[in-house]
């Protein structure tokens, strides 16, 4: 038997002081971290709406600004249209004087590259510009097309062209020029310089991956900052922003993965309610939250020391009730110990050591229990005796080894098929077996023995040195029964008649169970 002191125990396991610290010590932990992660998820929300408001303010402010720009334009156009739609319709269009006036509406608009007319063959017939360049047909182009095909007179704002007369990157304005009789009679475009939105939009302070994007109702950018001029005229037609944020509302924001260069960021977006334009603000989602974080250090830092000293302090409590609790838990294992000890002497005391079937001594233990427990009851009590035929021969001729692996044999059949029946096996001695049966009659205990002798003998176990024919090893075997109407008699009573009833077996030939003979 040995003794040991297992501290690597959790005394949590035995102590409910200790479960209670560390209970408390969790739950405290839960809260702390729990309150931070919760305070830290609202500050981030927080932050999120604040930025979608300021990239709703950003563009709704660039859109205002888009619209002046073109409606200064526009009112230039109207202005310069009326004047052509005069001329065509009376004296025809004095070249000159045109180009004139559109040279002093180019010297009051800052943002506009040029003026022009082109006839209904595309051929420049007036110009701000300082000449009129020779043999270009500006036909070909997109606004041409459009204003041909349609009798509207509506301003029509086209996608970033390259200038023949500069080379420089404009966004085409135009209208229709008509006769008298709406007839189509040219374009008058005014271009207006990227540049302009370049300078403008980069006065204001946008961290690096920011955008600032203008574009056409069709999604075609016009401007982007701060991207290089190679994403001017991307189509944007895949989108969040067109596939399903426009169509439900021409002012707001929400996050998507930008589809002009495949960042996550924070958008706000205005439709202009006067012109085919689209402004959308973008700040970077891991930017802003890194730099979120940043602020929000300090605070992590005094959590996390709040929460290594909970710790610390759960930690000092645990240890000091672990070192209060360990004698505690030395006694309680020792007295275990002992008590499993003991229990396995007793076992050992009631148990036979070869075959593991109960002892004599445990048998007539039991036996008297039996009795005076049925003498309460009122139940029988029947006793099986066996005994192994010429078992001395077996030994001389086998030896003892053999003899002790023919016990055990036994002994399991007798322990298995006596326990169909709540019987108790035991080793009477020698190779003597006893089985007590309690509340059966004598006719159970003779129905088990002749089972038992059955089983035994289709083991088959040889014995040719046996008296009997069969020569292999048999079993006889005598019965006997108490009942508690019988007159006064004790365990050694029933014992004499089942050992007489065994005898008798023996005499009548062996390999057979007798019963007890009684009067009546």
């Amino acid at each position: 038997m040995t003794f040991r002191r297992k501290n690597d125990e959790p005394a949590a396991k035995i102590s409910p002081l200790l479960r209670s610290i560390i209970l408390s010590g969790v739950l405290l932990s839960v809260a702390v971290i729990g309150l931070n992660l919760w305070t830290l998820r609202k500050d981030w929300n927080d932050t999120v709406g604040m930025t979608e408001d300021n990239a709703v303010n950003l563009s709704l402010s660039q859109a205002r600004q888009a619209d002046d720009t073109f409606l200064q334009i526009e009112l230039s156009l109207r202005e310069v249209q009326r004047e052509l739609e005069k001329q065509i319709a009376t004296t025809g269009v004095e070249s000159e004087a045109m180009s004139h006036t559109m040279r002093l509406f180019q010297r009051r608009l800052p943002q506009l590259h040029g003026l022009f007319y082109y006839d209904a063959q595309g051929k420049w017939i007036a110009t701000s510009m300082g000449r009129i360049p020779p043999d270009i047909d500006n036909a070909d182009r997109e606004y041409f097309d459009y204003h041909r095909a349609s009798p509207r007179d509506n301003l029509h704002v086209g996608p970033v062209i390259c200038s023949r007369s500069t080379h420089e990157q404009v966004i085409p304005v135009t209208l229709r020029v008509n006769d008298a009789f709406n007839g189509f009679r040219g374009v008058l475009l005014a271009t207006i310089k990227v540049d302009y939105f370049r300078r403008f939009y980069n006065y204001y302070e946008l961290s690096e991956g920011d955008v600032l994007v203008l574009m056409l109702a069709d999604s075609t950018v016009l401007y982007a900052r701060p991207m290089p001029d190679s994403y001017i005229g991307k189509n944007l037609s895949v989108s969040p922003l067109f596939l399903k944020m426009l169509a439900h509302a021409d002012k707001g924001s929400g996050q998507w993965t930008a589809a002009l260069d495949g960042k996550k960021r924070i958008f706000g977006f205005v439709r202009s309610q006067r012109y085919p334009l689209v402004v959308a603000a973008g700040y970077d989602k891991q930017a802003l939250f890194n730099h979120w974080l940043k602020s929000r250090v300090q605070n992590l830092i005094l959590s996390l020391a709040l929460l290594i000293v909970i710790l610390s302090l759960g930690a000092f409590l645990l240890r000091q009730a672990r070192h209060t609790l360990r004698y505690q838990l030395e006694l309680t294992r020792l007295r275990d110990e002992l008590t499993a000890a003991n229990r396995s002497l007793e076992n050992q005391a009631q148990s036979d050591g070869l075959t593991g079937v109960a002892n004599r001594r445990h048998f007539d233990h039991m036996l008297t229990e039996s009795l005076q427990s049925a003498e309460c009851n009122g139940q029988p009590v029947s006793l099986i005796l066996f005994d192994i035929d010429y078992f001395k021969r077996y030994n001389d001729t086998y030896g003892h080894v053999a003899g002790d692996d023919c016990l055990k044999k036994v002994a399991n059949v007798l322990k298995n098929t006596g326990r169909r029946k709540n019987g108790i096996t035991a080793r009477y001695g020698g190779e003597e077996f006893a089985i007590i049966l309690i509340g059966q009659p004598l006719s159970a205990a003779l129905e088990l023995a002749e089972s038992i002798i059955a089983a035994i003998n289709q083991l088959a176990i040889p014995h040719f040195t046996t008296a009997l024919p069969q020569e292999h090893v048999t079993m006889s075997a005598g019965c006997a029964v108490w009942l508690a109407s019988d007159p006064a008699q004790g365990k050694q009573a029933l014992i004499e008649r089942a050992d007489e009833a065994l005898y008798r077996a023996k005499r009548a030939g062996r390999n057979q169970v007798m019963c007890e003979e009684r009067n009546g």
